[in-house]
């Protein structure tokens, strides 16, 4: 089963990191990107990244930066 790092930086500069799955994983993107803590802009970003060390998900200030909306990679 593939695993996940986010990486999570809130507005005052603090940083956390959280660990997740596949099954996971979904989740806690609702809930960083969607959550209270996000409407009150206290995160900053959330990024994701994989087991091999790729990004595979940023979301910074309320906006999705990659993957990019509309590209297929």
């Amino acid at each position: 089963m593939e695993t996940f790092k986010i990486y999570i930086t809130f507005s005052g500069g603090e940083t956390h990191t959280e660990d997740h799955d596949e099954k996971t994983l979904g989740d806690a993107l609702v809930r960083l990107t969607r959550g209270p803590a996000a409407a009150l802009g206290i995160i900053h970003e959330v990024k994701v990244v994989d087991m091999m060390d790729c990004t595979v998900y940023e979301h910074r200030q309320g906006r999705l930066i990659y993957p990019i909306p509309g590209v297929h990679y």
